[in-house]
């Protein structure tokens, strides 16, 4: 028988830090960097295979000014990740970016190769006096040559009459965000965001009501997701900045979402940056007293790439090589499926309606009486579902309203599973067999279910495993 399946600069900083969460993550890990000290270290960026962070730590080998508030201007340091979640002491970026006044927050190119960073228009009053400057700031950029940054360049809309700040480029290098406090916005600082055509930066656009508040709203950071995430506190009533994230829809950006704990604390919380894989996040806070830089690690395991999940699907095509069709009218072929079902051809499709074990037969019946006059063939077949982690979900689901799902129907023949665990695809993770969730945004989204669990004797299964499920999540009706 045979089957065949079917086929920022600090003194502005300074004046911002004078709700309620979406979804408190318990399984994120929170851990204040070894480089922090008494000072302030903020707006951390990745470059290369370590951090670059602003602080007003006091330098040895250059004088140190203050501004109006007699706080401590800001530079760029780096430091190197030594082993996963650990720095090394950090070092002065570059001596050819720092002046008496104040450098960062910085940015990178995804080669590396260009730096945008804020600093003081008029540093030169700052050596022409060192104690007490407070010009106006803007987004310079500069290039890596022969080990130096070299070509230190304005940004074209800086302007002496008021500040411009806090870049960051899109890792396709042609959107640069920054905050402004320009005339023509909401009311403190605001989010802006310039284009590349033709090597040129475009008139800079406000990003509109939605996301920017009376009061100040800054440090944006685009994921490569699609999410910005930027720090405000003119969406909710209390005084300290949270950490929100929005998406673009059809040319709008979105209402913001606050993140849940741990990124936001009754403390200020603000410069979040988010790895690729959206496991690993840096921020500042002064959760612990002064500003300092966190580390946000998923405790969860990590997946390798997903396979795409597979339809079960319980139909098959039963023939029998060797007999052809009975020569005779009073006799005929008839397949006993084990299920109830009864198909009189000599080839038979048929779909079970689940798993199981089934007694197939193929007999001759006579057609007069349908008695059995000879069993052809017989045969306990099996019908399995499809080894891999199974995600039963709702194909399309509305923004806004909770969803169920469940990892009930996985199946491996020789694993013992110990672990579910969830990727929502939206930045939030959950585990459990079972799992609700709302998606806030319309769009597509590919959920993800991993499994970890203890493979049989024979050792054939992976230990580890995943698949994913597209969604569609259409917007909620008005």
């Amino acid at each position: 028988m045979m089957s065949t399946r079917r086929i920022l600069l600090l003194s502005v900083i300074l004046t911002f830090l004078t709700g309620t969460f979406l979804h408190a993550q318990s399984y994120i890990e929170t851990s204040r960097l070894s480089f922090n000290t008494s000072s302030r270290e903020m707006a951390p960026a990745f470059y290369k295979n370590g951090l670059v962070f602003c602080s007003d730590r006091k330098r040895d080998v250059v004088p140190s000014n203050v501004d109006l508030n007699n706080n401590q201007f800001t530079n760029l340091y780096r430091s190197e990740q030594k082993k996963p979640g650990k720095y090394d002491n950090p070092g002065l970026l570059s001596r050819e970016l720092t002046t008496f006044l104040h450098e960062g927050p910085a940015c990178f190119s995804r080669n590396g190769n260009t730096i945008y960073f804020t600093r003081n228009i008029d540093v030169s009053s700052g050596k022409r006096n060192r104690q007490r400057q407070d010009t106006a700031f803007g987004i310079y950029s500069a290039t890596m040559m022969n080990g130096q940054w070299s070509s230190i360049t304005p940004f074209k809309f800086n302007s002496p009459a008021y500040n411009t700040g806090y870049p960051y480029i899109s890792d396709d290098g042609n959107m640069l965000f920054f905050c402004s406090n320009r005339e023509d916005g909401y009311g403190g600082y605001d989010i802006y965001v310039s284009s590349r055509e033709n090597g040129n930066w475009t008139q800079p656009k406000n990003l509109g009501e939605n996301v920017n508040t009376p009061a100040n709203d800054v440090f944006p950071f685009l994921h490569g997701s699609g999410r910005l995430y930027f720090a405000s506190r003119g969406h909710k009533q209390r005084s300290d900045l949270d950490i929100y994230y929005t998406v673009n829809l059809d040319g709008v950006w979105q209402k913001p979402l606050p993140l849940g704990e741990p990124y936001n604390s009754p403390g200020n919380d603000y410069s979040l940056i988010l790895n690729s894989s959206q496991d690993t996040a840096y921020f500042a806070s002064d959760r612990s007293g002064s500003a300092d830089i966190f580390m946000a690690h998923s405790a969860m395991p990590v997946f390798g790439a997903c396979k795409q999940q597979e339809e079960n699907d319980y139909c098959y095509v039963f023939y029998e090589p060797n007999n052809n069709e009975l020569d005779t009218t009073a006799f005929a072929y008839e397949w006993d499926m084990g299920d109830g079902t009864k198909i009189r051809k000599l080839k038979a499709e048929h779909c079970f309606s689940g798993p199981g074990t089934y007694l197939v037969q193929l007999n001759v019946v006579d057609k007069i009486t349908k008695e059995v006059a000879l069993n052809q063939a017989s045969d306990n077949f099996l019908v399995e579902d499809i080894e891999q982690p199974f995600i039963t979900a709702p194909d399309t689901v509305i923004s806004g309203k909770e969803m169920g799902i469940s990892g009930h129907k996985t199946f491996f023949k020789s694993l013992k599973i110990n672990g579910y665990y969830w990727d929502f695809g939206d930045g939030y993770r959950s585990s459990g067999m079972e799992a609700r969730h709302t998606f806030q945004y319309p769009g597509v989204y590919d959920l993800q279910l991993g499994i970890t669990g203890e493979p049989g004797e024979s050792g054939e299964n992976p230990a580890k495993v995943c698949s994913t499920r597209r969604i569609i999540v259409l917007p909620r009706e008005e």
